[in-house]
This record gives structure tokens, C-alpha cells and sequence, in this order.
């Protein structure tokens, strides 16, 4: 359903059909579009969302989608699936009636964000700059470029004048980041949902990494939502935990989920969302115990494809085995974990050569600007791996 109903803002202001779609939408001329100067019907009219619907129609696997096939063919479900779920009959009535309006809007609303997690990228994160200037000097303005880019949200923009015009279509927002609890407009966004009365017609879904506790929001603009979905993006337990979401503190994030349970939202609905990825994947069994203390309404196995270093099917297959037969023994969240390993022991579709010293290389320059050290952390994984002798 998503090219007939969906659009996602990217934290530099680009535009896609959703969050799981390889390019930016471009223009006839092959320019990206973006929120400073297209307006959201511009974007789901163009030539790009068009021929997208289309290839739906005739059947086919739009090579954009890519990341969906793979997680689909690899067993699990994927966010193009999940969608079906969440709102089927939206979704029919959009495409058997040829339908396009804005229904699903995915706000990312710049890359402010307050952690610099292993997996993420000055994309999405404004901490990563500083690191990336480190490894790579000569880069600097590149690297700069990404938190200019991620100021777009509190900049002169047609998206946010826009979206005021199809406030009352929109029955989903999903709102990440960088960190969405730290980023002011989307609770400006919200509030103007309240003030024109169409709350109570809107579900929210936050990803957020939980080192945020918003009382006001709680307070005063949650209560008037149809439905608050908060994911905590949870990829591990305390040092491994700090180690991939530098510099979080374990027992803060861990407090901070136990607040959000006790705040008394009757709109509330609780996730753990674990990204599945090379650092946690053999140790996705032991977070199954956090997981089932929190006792969320439900965990969901999200997959990293990108950097695509640290997706999990690039792992060697003998490695892939052992971690395979450690996770197989959980005697709990079977499915879920099953997932991970489905998912895991999947061949890539595109191999990456000298995987084992471009891994090395990565975690190493990362370890020597932060001062951690994998081997200390994940004596386990560093026996199988090999990063450090």
C-alpha cells in the first residue's frame, strides 16, 4: 500500500516511499526531491511514486524494495507486510480505487540525537560527525554537511507548511531520528493534530532509544491520540549494551522503560525493538530474559542491513553455525529468536569480499577514538571473530 498512501521524510530531508526503500525519490532529471522545496502531493504525484505503483500492479518486485524481499524470502516479516497488518483495509481501498493521499506520513525530522550507536551513521545521527572527522580528516566539510542537511526541520520548509493541508488524512505517524523525543517539531507537529481536533483519529509509533523521558508530552499531548506506540530500540543488556549505544547508560534506559510503564497513558502500547546485526546477534538468547521481565505487549526482531558490514548474513557460515546452536537452546521468545537465526543464516545477496578486515578495520577505528575495547566486551564473539588476537 505504501506508494498510494505513504511517504517518509529522511533526516536530511530527502524523501522516500518508506523507510525500507534503497534510493531517495528523484525528479525526471534524477535530482532528489526534498522537503525544503517539494510539497507532498508534488512528491506522491511524480513520476518516480507512479512508476512504483505500477510495477506493483503488474505483479513485480520493484528493485527499491529490495530490503523487504530479502527479509521476506529469509522468513521473516517484513515493514511492507507489516503495514498490511496494521491497516488492510486502508491499504485496499487506496489501491483497488487507485486512491493517492497521504495517510501514513514517516517523520524523521532532522538527525539530532544525543548517541552515536555502532550501527548508525552521521545520517542520523549528529554525535557521528565529530567521530568521522576523526578517521577521516580530509572529509571535514563532507562530514559537516550532514548535521547542516539535518537542520532542515527548524529551517524556511514547504513539507511542514504542506503537511497542515493533510492533517486530517493521516491516520499513522511512525516519528524516529535521529532521537524523536529530543526533536521539537514533531511535538509541534502533534500539537496542531490536537488543536484541529483530529488526535483521536491518529495512531503514533515512536522509535526511540530510551534515554528520553517526556513529561509534558505524557502530560498534555499523548492523552488526545487514538493510540501511542513507543519501540525501544533495546539491541543488548548493560556493557554490551553502552558499547553499542555510546554513550547511553544501561541502568538509565533501563529506568526510563519502567517510567513510561507506570505513567498511566491508557493510549500506551510498549515495544522492544532489537536490531538484529553482527554485535548482538549471538547474544540475542540472553536479552530475551530482559525482554521477558519488561514483558512489552511485543518484541520485534527488526533486521540492519545497513552498514552493510555489520548485517548479520555476511558473517562466515561456520561462525553463522555456532551462534545458531548457542541461540537454538532458548527456552524462551522461540519464535523470535528463530527469526534471528532464519534471518542470519540466509546467504547474502551481495558478498562482501575480505569481509573479516573490513570489519577489524571499522570496529578498531571506532575503539581507538572512544577508548573501548570489543575483545573485552564480546569475548565471546572476538574468539569466533578474531578482531583482536
Amino acid at each position: 500500500m505504501v506508494p498510494w498512501t505513504s511517504l517518509e521524510t529522511r533526516p536530511g530531508g530527502e524523501y522516500k516511499p518508506c523507510c525500507m526503500y534503497k534510493e531517495d525519490l528523484k525528479d525526471s532529471t534524477g535530482v532528489p526531491f526534498n522537503t525544503r522545496k517539494h510539497s507532498i502531493t508534488e512528491v506522491m504525484q511524480s513520476k518516480a511514486m507512479q512508476d512504483l505503483r505500477e510495477s506493483f500492479k503488474r505483479g513485480e518486485r520493484p528493485i527499491g524494495c529490495e530490503n523487504c524481499w530479502k527479509e521476506e524470502d529469509g522468513g521473516k516479516t517484513s515493514k511492507r507486510q507489516h503495514l498490511w497488518y496494521k491497516a488492510p483495509h486502508l491499504g485496499q481501498m487506496h489501491i483497488a480505487k487507485d486512491i493517492v493521499e497521504p495517510r501514513f506520513i514517516d517523520l524523521k525530522l532532522g538527525n539530532i540525537c544525543n548517541l552515536k550507536c555502532r550501527i548508525c551513521s552521521p545520517h542520523s545521527s549528529s554525535q557521528w560527525v565529530n567521530d568521522m572527522i576523526k578517521i577521516d580528516p580530509t572529509g571535514k566539510d563532507k562530514w559537516k554537511e550532514y548535521n547542516t542537511r539535518g537542520l532542515w526541520p527548524r529551517e524556511e520548509n514547504v513539507f511542514m507548511k504542506d503537511l497542515e493541508n493533510h492533517i486530517e488524512q493521516i491516520r499513522f505517524f511512525e516519528i524516529t531520528g535521529g532521537e524523536p523525543l529530543m526533536i521539537q517539531q514533531q511535538f509541534d507537529v502533534l500539537k496542531k493534530c490536537v488543536d484541529k481536533g483530529v488526535a483521536k483519529n491518529i495512531d503514533i509509533h515512536y522509535n526511540t532509544n530510551g534515554t528520553q523521558f517526556p513529561e509534558q508530552a505524557i502530560r498534555d499531548i499523548w492523552p488526545h491520540f487514538k493510540r501511542i506506540e513507543i519501540a525501544f530500540s533495546i539491541d543488548d543488556m548493560e556493557s554490551r549494551f553502552e558499547y553499542q549505544r555510546h554513550p547511553a547508560i544501561w541502568h538509565e534506559v533501563n529506568d526510563n522503560i519502567n517510567k513510561f510503564k507506570q505513567a498511566g497513558l491508557s493510549n500506551f502500547s510498549m515495544q522492544i525493538c532489537t536490531t538484529i546485526n553482527f554485535f548482538n546477534v549471538a547474544h540475542v538468547d540472553e536479552l530475551a530474559h530482559q525482554v521477558k521481565e519488561w514483558n512489552p505487549d511485543f518484541w520485534y526482531i527488526n533486521i540492519l542491513h545497513n552498514p552493510v558490514e555489520f548485517d548479520s548474513q555476511q558473517i562466515p557460515i561456520a561462525i553463522k553455525q555456532q551462534i545458531a546452536n548457542k541461540l537454538s537452546k532458548s527456552k524462551i521468545y522461540k519464535k523470535e529468536i528463530q527469526t534471528a537465526i532464519d534471518y542470519m543464516m540466509q546467504e547474502p545477496v551481495y558478498k562482501i569480499n575480505d569481509w573479516h578486515s573490513k570489519v577489524q578495520k571499522k570496529i578498531m577505528q571506532i575503539d581507538s577514538i572512544r577508548k573501548e575495547n570489543f575483545k573485552q566486551t564480546f569475548p565471546i564473539l572476538n574468539s569466533m571473530v578474531g578482531v583482536y588476537d
